[in-house]
């Protein structure tokens, strides 16, 4: 059985965690209230189609998986058990930007691709919006703030989302940053709110180094620049980001997921006393005959 706990930030990206300051990132991040990160790696469709055009000259003839191996997360492990910390838990995490579905079907099937945890898709044409929104199976529809929200997201296409148990992610860490990127993730989060009036919406922060991560309640009065209420803000960074880790195991293992507990079952044993005044008394007797005229 998963166990995790608020609070979550399920994409950290892997230059996060360097050798040298490992130790130190992690007491951060269990310091400021994580109990449940992601470590997040990112691949996109260009780079596949460069692999395929290598492949035709002949640069390499092994067979290589264009999805690359999982941040190994024992190092991790290692500094948690180091730090005696209680009540952490990290997960891998895949997210593919992609502007057509060609490419989608190996990186579905590849072998590397099972070992994420949780997989978040990032659509930058229409085309491939409404794949998205039709076929692919994945946990979150992820955003990049380094350009516009151009896409052509309605109401329906925004609820027929949230039906495939899709989570809209909003990263606070480039609008830390940039002044620009600011402005493109209030722009998308207002989208958000008046197609789906901002359900289904996890905060992550997106940080490649330790400075760009904050406390979980500054980024719940952040969220409040994003057009969310209170008990939103509230849940984008504890309630929906477990749904997120519950269905992705939903979507690996199955349609369904059930878990088996024992239960040890205890007998009552009702006595009833002889002196109680309501107690009935059952009548043994067979009935008279009734007498005939003859």
């Amino acid at each position: 059985m998963i166990k995790t706990s608020a609070f979550y930030d399920l994409c950290i990206q892997q230059s996060f965690f360097s050798q040298d300051n490992l130790e130190k990132s992690i007491k951060s991040l269990y310091q400021l209230g994580y109990r449940t990160i992601a470590v997040n790696q990112t691949i996109e469709d260009i780079n596949i189609e460069q692999s395929k055009k290598k492949k035709k000259k002949g640069g390499s003839k092994e067979n290589q998986d264009i999805v690359p191996v999982p941040y190994n997360l024992s190092a991790i492990q290692d500094v948690i058990k180091k730090l005696d910390i209680d009540n952490f838990h990290v997960f891998n995490r895949l997210t593919v930007i992609f502007a057509n579905q060609d490419g989608l079907h190996k990186i579905t099937k590849s072998s590397n691709f099972k070992k994420y945890h949780i997989f978040a898709v990032s659509p930058t044409t229409n085309q491939a919006l409404l794949y998205t929104c039709s076929t692919l199976e994945a946990d979150i529809f992820a955003y990049n703030p380094e350009i516009k929200f151009d896409l052509r997201l309605n109401r329906k296409l925004y609820t027929q989302l949230m039906e495939r148990s899709y989570y809209f992610e909003l990263l606070y860490s480039p609008a830390i940053e940039d002044s620009s990127q600011r402005k493109h993730l209030i722009h998308a989060s207002h989208l958000y709110h008046s197609y789906g009036k901002s359900k289904n919406i996890i905060f992550s922060s997106g940080a490649n180094r330790p400075a760009l991560i904050r406390n979980p309640y500054d980024v719940i009065n952040m969220g409040f620049l994003f057009g969310l209420s209170e008990l939103q803000c509230k849940t984008a960074v504890s309630h929906c980001p477990s749904k997120v880790i519950l269905n992705s195991v939903g979507r690996r293992l199955g349609k369904s997921v059930m878990f088996v507990e024992h239960v040890t079952s205890t007998m009552e044993v009702v006595e009833i006393s002889s002196n109680d005044d309501e107690e009935e008394e059952i009548d043994t007797e067979e009935p008279k005959q009734k007498k005939t005229k003859t």
